[in-house]
């Protein structure tokens, strides 16, 4: 396994293409496409919206200013709890950029953004969460005072309780590589969800128990009188088909008792639980060696915790004359831009599978004049996804101009461009020459310094060195290198690194990404790949370009790279602002 914690790559790169810089289109001005609107098409009308922007997220509120403020100050305030009882939660990885969208009464806002499959759920849920690579976004609907249970239950809808389940749950996906086990993450995110705080005290896993309120979602309380899923089913890969109040609810009581139950005499088991059924899948087998119990005594265990709950909840309090938490600073709200309320709203909308609503909310502002770069960006994307490449081209040459900070519009830039190259590739041998490949890694140097990062920015370099006439420097190669080590289990990724490497005469690099492909590899059709390509390495004579001593992976542990700021976003003036 190889290290290699922040190598040089934009200035040693930068310094080999110079002479092949990046240039604007003749004139330095891009034009853009026209949308013609038919009769047929009827575009949304400028929205009024409240609009903030903090680090890593962007909020869209339908509510009252005040209440606005308010959620704002206890969103700032809920950073700092986590940081007490979670420490390093909210670091660690690049957080993918994040649209918090709040809605309120007059009709208007939650029912749009249901995905088409769960219309049929308005009344039985007060938040979303949606996620892709590059984005995230978490609805809230303030105005929904009961949630519909079932057809003869309902129970008051609390949307803070709401919002903190579906951060956690944001903070928890994006922490792992691959996604969690449902059940750990419904209990994981139940439990985060009943925290309680102030400035001046804290109290996690607490649930009422008859020496306190009751509170919403209190696993005691949701099972007192039901049945208990057998656990082989609550413990599934996939998690069960329907995932219901109960399944939640026992979930949570399942965390909560390993967690903080029997005077977390279980804590140890579930941590072992938890790593080895990942690599090895849930089982009843591997259930008894960690617990040393089967499944239907775990199940007797968790009636008895709902029944009889006694544990051990943490509770952070100041002392007399102590500080206690930060006062969040106050975040300035404004009236949200049409540029703002379409492009957020139109991803929003997309990532719910409303394909001509957010088509529509992206068109609207563009067509009444707007011209912000990050609404270029959204347009650009969204035109390529149709399958337009002429016309997605030409909104994000313009968002690029515009310094734009959108990792994935330099990212299909630049994929684009080397579409058009190979196309017409102007270098010896049918090669890129080095204009053509500077204009390729210009944009994928610029989206290595946004977030999220994203493996496809390395995997494109890989393919651009590989159609390189003039063959890339060890230097060059570490770019994709650092890649393979930001991004381990992507092996796609890895494949392209070690076709890359034995291409150019790298065979040290070659073999040690081969070597660990062979290793991280879990289906056999991976692990032949890999293991095809070592075999094709043995007996070789090493390649004329090879380095004659220490291997480029074993030079660049001392080289370090400076991490700069992204920019901000340049916007243009908008009608009205």
């Amino acid at each position: 396994m190889f290290r290699l914690p922040r190598i040089l790559i934009a200035a040693c790169c930068a310094a080999a293409l110079a002479s092949a810089a990046e240039k604007p289109p003749a004139g330095g001005v891009v034009e853009l496409p026209a949308f013609e609107v038919k009769d047929s098409r009827v575009l949304p009308q400028p929205e009024p919206w409240k609009y903030a922007e903090i680090p890593g997220f962007e909020v869209l509120s339908r509510i009252s200013e005040r209440e606005t403020k308010r959620f704002m100050r206890d969103f700032l305030l809920l950073q700092e709890v986590i940081e007490v009882i979670m420490p390093g939660l909210t670091r660690g990885q690049v957080a993918v950029p994040t649209a918090l969208i709040l809605c309120g009464s007059r009709g208007k806002g939650f029912e749009e953004f249901l995905p088409v499959d769960e219309a049929d759920e308005r009344y039985g849920k007060n938040s979303l969460f949606f996620r892709d690579p590059e984005r995230a976004a978490i609805v809230i609907d303030f105005a929904l005072s009961e949630l519909r249970v079932d057809a003869d239950t309902v129970e008051e809808a609390d949307p803070y309780r709401a919002f903190y389940i579906e951060y956690f749950r944001f903070l928890i996906r994006r922490q792992l590589n691959a996604p969690p086990p449902p059940w750990f993450e419904e209990g994981l995110v139940q439990l985060f969800g009943a925290v309680d705080f102030s400035t001046k005290s804290i109290t996690f896993a607490q649930i009422g128990d008859g020496f306190g309120a009751e509170k919403i979602g209190d696993f005691n309380q949701i099972l007192a009188k039901r049945a208990i899923m057998p656990m082989g089913e609550m413990l599934a890969a996939a998690g069960p088909r329907a995932r219901t109040r109960e399944w939640k609810a026992q979930c949570y009581a399942f965390v909560h008792l390993c967690l903080y139950g029997n005077n977390r005499k279980y804590q140890r088991p579930f941590l072992q639980f938890v790593t080895r059924v990942g690599e090895e899948g849930p089982s009843e087998r591997l259930f008894k060696e960690c617990f040393g119990k089967t499944y239907r005594q775990m199940a007797l265990e968790i009636r008895g915790h709902i029944q009889f709950t006694v544990y051990n909840a943490m509770r952070f309090e100041a002392k007399k004359g102590q500080v206690g938490l930060p006062e969040p600073p106050p975040v300035e709200l404004r009236d949200a831009a049409d540029a703002d309320v379409g492009r957020i709203k139109g991803e929003v909308l997309r990532l719910g599978r409303h394909g001509e609503a957010a088509r529509n909310s992206l068109i609207a502002p563009y067509v009444r004049g707007e011209r912000d770069p990050r609404l270029l960006a959204a347009l650009g994307l969204d035109e390529l996804q149709a399958g337009r490449p002429e016309r997605a081209e030409r909104f994000l040459e313009a968002a690029v101009q515009a310094k734009v900070v959108r990792a994935r519009a330099h990212l299909e830039l630049a994929r684009l461009r080397l579409q058009a190259a190979r196309a017409k590739p102007a270098g010896a041998g049918g090669g890129l020459d080095s204009a053509q490949v500077a204009a390729v890694l210009t944009p994928l140097f610029t989206a290595m310094k946004q977030p999220p990062p994203l493996a496809e920015v390395y995997a494109l370099v890989a393919d651009t060195w590989a159609a390189s006439a003039a063959p890339p420097l060890a230097e060059h190669l570490g770019v994709v290198i650092e890649g393979i080590n930001r991004f381990p289990r992507d092996l796609a990724l890895l494949t392209q690194g070690t076709l890359l490497a034995l291409k150019r005469g790298f065979p040290v690099e070659a073999r040690a990404m081969a070597e660990r492909g062979v290793k991280l590899a879990r289906q056999p059709a991976d692990r032949d790949r890999f293991q095809t390509l070592l075999a094709g390495m043995e007996g070789a004579p090493p390649a004329a370009t090879a380095l004659a001593t220490e291997s480029f992976l074993e030079r660049s542990i001392s080289l370090s790279r400076p991490e700069a700021a992204p920019e901000k976003p340049a916007t243009a003036k908008s009608p009205g602002k």
